[in-house]
């Protein structure tokens, strides 16, 4: 695959198959279906997932005290846009450990949201978050990695669904 592509999308960027085709132009193992990773890849994986949330936890105070201090401009793009680049590299790094792991984001990503969407007029803790409701059913994410194993669950990072014009190696 030529690295360069990775850059050039024809439309909107399918996520998972874009970190599957980096992490393979890169020389890295992108399954796609579930499988166990070795020791030394959930090792670094961690570690990249711990530097990226400290990132974000420093842009998160620093965000903080300037709003704090009075000292935040009225441009919330001047004013959010290191904290947006932090959130998105733990996005990217989180996208690419589940790809590493064999797992397709955006199926476990759709069994959770559906989830959370029936908590949808359930209690609201005094903080504002939304509480599960009488009889909520977390998502069925093993079913959704079991599915991913056996094939019946599309891969949305291995089906040719939508052109990213990201070529798969």
């Amino acid at each position: 695959m030529d690295p360069a592509r990775l850059d050039r999308c024809a439309g909107p960027l399918d996520y998972t198959r874009a970190l599957r085709s980096f992490h393979q132009a890169i020389g890295e193992p992108a399954p796609t279906r579930p499988a166990l990773p070795s020791a030394d890849l959930l090792r670094i994986r961690r570690t990249l997932l711990d530097e990226e949330w400290a990132e974000v936890q420093e842009e998160l105070d620093l965000l903080q005290a300037r709003l704090a201090a009075g000292e935040a401009q009225a441009d919330p793009p001047a004013e959010l846009h290191r904290l947006a680049h932090e959130l998105t590299d733990l996005l990217y790094v989180t996208y690419g450990t589940l790809v590493q792991l064999g797992i397709d984001p955006d199926a476990t990503f759709a069994a959770v949201h559906q989830a959370n969407l029936r908590k949808v007029g359930g209690p609201l803790r005094a903080d504002g978050k939304l509480l599960k409701p009488d009889g909520w059913q977390p998502a069925d994410v093993r079913g959704v990695l079991e599915g991913l194993s056996r094939g019946t669950e599309q891969s949305q990072g291995t089906e040719p669904s939508r052109d990213t014009g990201l070529q798969e190696g």
